[in-house]
């Protein structure tokens, strides 16, 4: 299994505590966050990163945006620099901030992708609440009309067999799953917690990165818990 880290796991932290904290776990794939290690557009923050990647045997496989396709699509291109500069291989980026379909920002989206391409960076959507990715048909559109990949992460306010089906759906576009455990009202839960679940999309999703995420009390010995959970599924 590819294992990894989203960075915004650690907000608080540095780029090399972040690192360190991938090594001590055991994790070889990263997917950096734009809103604080790596700001769209800062192209010395993704160079100190990619730097901090290489030296440590680390994979900074994504680039996890904040750009949101309904902003319009010269806000991608600051996103887009600091992916290329990081080496990412993909750029996960936003689908709106309604479920219903917006044209608009599926133009966007479109845009984005051909724009990604002449780089060799792919572009994916986060299956996420209150965008248009929460609705699979909208995420299944967006993909087959527009190129793009997606993320899946599970929705804790849909069932468990709800989420799988979702990601049996979404298999032929999948780029990366975001790894946690939350209980209804978006109560983290360690990763064991729902061991069985991930043992069912891991089955599904196939080889894709695995990216802890949003672990219970933002505590690193959780992470390193959560890394050993993600061992035995």
């Amino acid at each position: 299994m590819k294992k990894g880290l989203v960075s915004i796991t650690f907000r608080k932290f540095s780029a090399e505590r972040i690192v360190k904290i991938c090594n001590n776990a055991d994790l070889k794939y990263i997917e950096w966050g734009g809103d604080i290690h790596v700001p769209a557009g800062d192209t010395e923050a993704a160079e100190i990163a990619a730097k901090l990647c290489a030296d440590n045997g680390l994979i900074p496989v994504g680039y996890g945006s904040y750009y949101n396709a309904a902003d319009g699509f010269s806000a991608f291109l600051p996103a887009l620099e600091s992916a290329k500069t990081l080496g990412a291989e993909y750029i996960r980026i936003w689908a709106g901030r309604s479920r219903e379909y917006d044209q608009s920002a599926a133009d966007n989206i479109k845009k984005a992708v051909a724009e990604a391409k002449r780089y060799g960076v792919a572009v994916s959507l986060e299956c996420h609440r209150k965008t248009m990715t929460e609705n699979v048909d909208n995420a299944l559109r967006l993909s087959e009309e527009c190129g793009c990949l997606l993320h899946f992460q599970p929705n804790p306010d849909i069932s468990h067999k709800e989420n799988l089906l979702i990601l049996q759906k979404t298999k032929p576009y999948l780029c990366a799953c975001h790894v946690f455990a939350w209980d209804k009202g978006d109560i983290r839960l360690p990763l064991s917690a729902h061991a069985g679940r991930w043992s069912e999309y891991a089955a599904t999703a196939g080889d894709v990165p695995f990216l802890l995420e949003f672990v219970q009390n933002d505590s690193e010995t959780a992470l390193c818990i959560d890394a050993k959970t993600l061992d035995n599924i």
